[in-house]
């Protein structure tokens, strides 16, 4: 058989190609089934996952911020040996002072200079303190941030000239800040209108209202006095027995009654009346809750001091929404007797 020309394309001529080739059957293509497979075999149908959350501000859901309710004392710290440094300068300088640190860490004199000088309240750490440790660094923020730096630095003076014990402070926890000692605490931001300032003893007048006066009969005067008492205890056992950072949502509730001591009063003179004493405080999720919120209920129990054997006590219930920065009493307060 002669060879094969190529043709100019690099391919074979059509009257090269052998007519019995052409002329062979065309065999079908079959698809060979594949074999059965058992149910363990058999794929799992893949769902499709759901779009996790970025917390970029896209389609994706953010986290929501943690919301903190918490109560305390304040304080400042100066961060870095540098912006210890800058502040006893300018301090220094500003009171024809020689510069030494204890200026920096005098409350008097930082209040002072921050009187003259607002803007450099955002120069120094303020932080909210429990038992002499601090728990959370604050930093306000937003179009509201110079009036908050306002209240703190009056927080801070009335605090001093022991004016005040305590201070709430609600709002969301934004990162994390290093003190001068090494310390780490939260940065709370803080919400302007839930901070409060305050005396346990002028709460408490708030709440029972001032002695009868001299015209009161006997009886009068220690049911007052056993209600005044009362209410007292009640904010002692929250500022130091149950004390706690505020995060988890029955904390919030918690010192949120603490603040807001209207409604123990309420409890408290008719527990008076009764001749009865705080047992316990108990904070559990509410099995009734309106839509979007976040209720817990508050319970007070009570008993019979005068009585050596206790068959019964009285449950006091009111109810704390915490859904927002600053929670919310709702409803109206129940009482039963419970053994």
């Amino acid at each position: 058989m002669d060879q094969p020309v190529l043709s100019p394309s690099g391919g074979i001529t059509p009257d090269q190609v052998d007519p019995a080739l052409s002329q062979a059957p065309v065999v079908e293509a079959r698809r060979i089934p594949a074999p059965p497979q058992t149910p363990e075999q058999a794929p799992t149908p893949r769902a499709e996952e759901a779009p996790k959350p970025c917390g970029c501000g896209g389609k994706g859901a953010a986290t929501p911020p943690q919301l903190v309710y918490a109560l305390g004392q304040l304080g400042y710290d100066l961060m870095t040996e540098a912006r210890c440094d800058s502040l006893v300068q300018k301090m220094a300088g500003l009171n024809g002072e020689m510069p030494h640190r204890g200026l920096a860490f005098d409350h008097p004199h930082m209040l002072g200079y921050l009187k003259k000088n607002p803007w450099d309240a955002a120069a120094i750490e303020w932080t909210l303190n429990q038992e002499g440790t601090p728990i959370y660094a604050i930093r306000p923020q937003g179009p509201f941030a110079a009036r908050a730096y306002k209240c703190l630095r009056e927080f801070l003076k009335e605090q001093e000239k022991m004016e005040i014990e305590r201070v709430s402070i609600p709002g969301t926890l934004s990162g994390k800040a290093r003190l001068l000692n090494g310390q780490v605490v939260a940065v709370l931001v803080p919400e302007l209108r839930g901070m409060y300032s305050w005396t346990t003893k002028a709460l408490v007048t708030a709440v029972v209202g001032e002695a009868n006066g001299s015209g009161a009969t006997a009886n009068r005067d220690a049911e007052h006095e056993r209600k005044r008492a009362g209410v007292h205890n009640f904010l002692h056992r929250v500022y130091h027995e149950a004390r706690n950072l505020g995060m988890m949502p029955q904390e919030r509730a918690l010192n949120f009654v603490a603040t807001n001591a209207f409604e123990v009063g309420e409890i408290y003179a008719a527990a008076v009346k009764d001749r009865m004493e705080l047992d316990g405080i108990h904070v559990s999720r509410s099995p009734i809750c309106r839509p979007e919120s976040d209720c817990w209920d508050v319970e007070l129990s009570f008993f019979y001091p005068e009585r050596q054997v206790q068959t019964v006590r009285k449950v006091y219930r009111f109810t704390v929404d915490v859904s927002d920065m600053v929670p919310v009493t709702i409803g109206t307060t129940r009482s039963w007797f419970a053994r």
